[in-house]
């Protein structure tokens, strides 16, 4: 995704806040984790994925985008969150925030495009997961191979 235009950017930022505090009311519904935490720690974390498609939005980088959902992915499972709950998680986010883009500022034509550029982000964040997760599952059969071989090895000596 290439870099979009300062008034997009520019009109995510103006909206944010409605997004934030729409996603705070339906945290329990986004992911039940969510709706555990008290509303600091909810903001907090609800509010580092907003900041992050912020940046998206404004640069476009798809490896920073891979980087910060990689290291998301990794504090949710710690929390004992599986990759599929993360997975739907950040889409409810993504579609929450176009929906809010839409209401706000749907009937413009930089609040249509900030819409659909949203929805390309929620997008472009499913396909990046799933990346991440064939990644995952390809490393541990690559482990799962070597230790499998090593026995086999092992019984014949």
């Amino acid at each position: 995704m290439a870099s979009t235009s300062p008034p997009l950017a520019a009109g995510y930022e103006a909206i944010r806040p409605k997004i934030l505090q729409r996603l705070l009311e339906l945290r329990a519904t986004l992911d039940p984790s969510l709706g555990r935490l008290d509303d600091a720690t909810a903001r907090a974390q609800i509010g580092a994925v907003l900041d992050h498609i912020g940046n998206f939005i404004a640069t476009g980088d798809l490896g920073l985008h891979r980087a910060f959902l990689h290291t998301f992915l990794a504090m949710r499972a710690a929390e004992a969150q599986s990759p599929a709950s993360v997975l739907g998680m950040l889409v409810a986010i993504g579609d929450t925030a176009a929906q809010v883009a839409q209401d706000e500022s749907g009937g413009t034509p930089v609040g249509s495009e900030l819409t659909l550029l949203l929805t390309r982000v929620t997008a472009s964040t499913a396909r990046a997961v799933n990346d991440l997760i064939a990644d995952e599952l390809a490393r541990r059969m690559g482990q799962w191979n070597e230790l499998a071989k090593k026995e086999r090895e092992g019984k014949r000596r």
